[in-house]
């Protein structure tokens, strides 16, 4: 008789890598002294935001900025100035896949700045940021598939349960937090010069009306010029909280994960009442998803035992089945030395780290990442009032103890960066490593999309012996012997549940 199956669909989130690339944003800012005046770059920042992504064919394009940050000194080399420019750039980026196009397709691009460079020459500023790019688009797929069998059918089954998530809801707010910091009178500070910011999610709140609270804590490290004898930079580090309510477009699922960014950080110190106070607006966008879990039952293998054998037809798909959002920090030292004919340190004032990760690998339950620290270290000496500042390149080691693996998405900050001079040609610094962590889990299984009735090929009556041959179960030697799975089992009670390949199978048929 013709057998009955059951079909169902099945609704998956195909993920999509785009190929890493890299890319050089540049950009140029008049200094505003004269053309003769001599200049000097002590310490040039970048950060880069990603405004968005569109997928055409198979490339990702992402537009987004740079903002620099530049501590520099024009004609008086003791009084150190700062500035800012940006430059917007637009990147194409070729995914991982053939071309395909989906109206309701996600697309989640990144950016890292890995290295910044800055030149005075002839009364302007040159800039230079070097950024990697990578992107993730994630197309919903709907697979159908043969669910089961109907009850009446006289079949062995073997049926698996597969656990899958997928995006069911995204949502996105921006604000504008402003935040005013009292400022010690003992560090005698005359001017702000710039500041950088990093948020850090603590607590997600879903609400009943598609709305989710997001809270947490944004760190800002200043940097100030200062009236203290022979300590002319001081630095000053400020903690606030806040809090972002996101709506979300869909669901709310079965849980959350948000990530909150810093956009730009504006400053400025001014005297108040009680003394004097730095006031910052610090620009915050917080990202939001909403993700549901599913677990559904399908049949991965069916065969007959008498009559027509069954030809099946199956499909290999790939589905997500976690969510990756972790934050981890550990601490660091390292001991810089001097390059080779630099003035003696009398004082450390600041220093800058920026790490770039080069490789990273599970060790036991850790995570390991290797890379080189970009340094800069500034410094006073004892016979000019004009700074001094070094750049170097230190190798790092570091474990972080997190589930991260190294084929997620992984970024590094270093913060809290704390130098002192040893002696005169070497510097101490003690900085926190902050990884952060975001991808997903993926998963592949086979499903039958197709079975056919299909004459059988004559089998054994009677007694016989069969060894299971490299990669076969009890299963394949029951469905290869046209028995039930219990019936070999009946047959062989000592057989191992996963028996070694080469162990022998008694089956009897009738």
């Amino acid at each position: 008789m013709e057998m009955q199956w059951i079909r169902e669909n099945m609704e998956t989130e195909q993920i999509i890598a785009a190929r890493p690339t890299q890319m050089t944003v540049e950009a140029e800012v008049a200094l505003p002294g004269g053309l003769r005046e001599e200049a000097r770059v002590y310490y040039t920042d970048a950060t880069v935001q990603v405004n968005g992504g569109e997928l055409a064919g198979n490339r990702i394009t992402a537009d987004g900025r740079v903002n620099f940050h530049v501590l520099y000194a024009q004609g008086d080399l003791a009084h150190v100035n700062a500035l800012e420019a940006s430059a917007d750039f637009s990147q194409a980026m070729p995914l991982n896949a053939e071309e395909t196009q989906s109206a309701a397709v996600r697309l989640k691009p990144r950016a890292q700045v890995q290295r910044v460079t800055a030149k005075a020459f002839n009364g302007r500023l040159l800039l230079q940021a070097v950024v990697n790019l990578n992107a993730e688009a994630a197309l919903p797929r709907t697979v159908s598939f043969i669910q089961d069998a109907s009850p009446d059918a006289p079949v062995q089954k073997a049926t698996e349960t597969i656990s899958m998530q997928r995006t069911v809801g995204e949502g996105e707010n921006q604000t504008l937090l402003r935040e005013e910091f009292e400022l010690s009178d003992v560090l005698k500070i005359k001017d702000t010069l710039f500041a950088t910011a990093q948020a850090q999610v603590e607590d997600i709140l879903a609400g009943s009306d598609g709305t989710a609270t997001v809270t947490g804590t944004v760190t800002v490290e200043a940097c100030h010029a200062s009236d203290l004898p022979g300590r002319s930079l001081v630095y000053t580090r400020h903690t606030a909280p806040y809090e972002q309510q996101v709506t979300l477009s869909g669901a709310l699922g079965n849980a959350l994960t948000a990530r909150t960014l810093v956009r730009d950080v504006a400053v400025l110190s001014q005297e108040a009442e009680n003394g004097r106070v730095m006031r910052a607006e610090i620009q915050l966008t917080t990202e939001m998803t909403a993700v549901e879990d599913s677990a559904m039952t399908v049949l991965k293998d069916v065969f007959t035992t008498e009559g027509d054998a069954l030809e099946t037809h199956a499909q290999q798909i790939v589905f997500r089945d976690g969510t990756v959002n972790e934050t981890a920090a550990e601490s660091g030292r390292t001991v810089l030395a001097l390059p080779e004919g630099s003035p003696r340190m009398k004082t450390a004032l600041l220093a800058f780290v920026r790490p770039v990760l080069v490789e990273a690998a599970r060790q036991k339950d850790k995570l390991a990442a290797d890379g080189i620290l970009d340094i800069t270290l500034i410094y006073q000496t004892d016979d000019s009032a004009a700074p001094v500042s070094v750049r170097q390149e230190e190798p790092f080691h570091i474990l972080f103890d997190t589930q991260a693996m190294p084929e997620d998405h992984l970024s590094l900050t270093a913060s809290q960066v704390d130098p002192s001079a040893v002696t005169g040609d070497r510097a101490e610094l003690k900085y926190i490593l902050r990884l952060n962590a975001d991808g997903v889990r993926k998963h592949e299984a086979q499903v039958l999309v197709d079975i056919q009735e299909v004459p059988a090929q004559e089998t054994f009556r009677g007694v016989t012996l069969y060894y299971l041959q490299p990669g076969e179960t009890l299963w394949d030697a029951a469905k290869r012997c046209r028995l039930p799975v219990e019936e070999i089992k009946r047959l062989n009670p000592s057989l191992e549940a996963e028996p070694r390949t080469g162990t022998p199978v008694l089956a009897y048929k009738r």
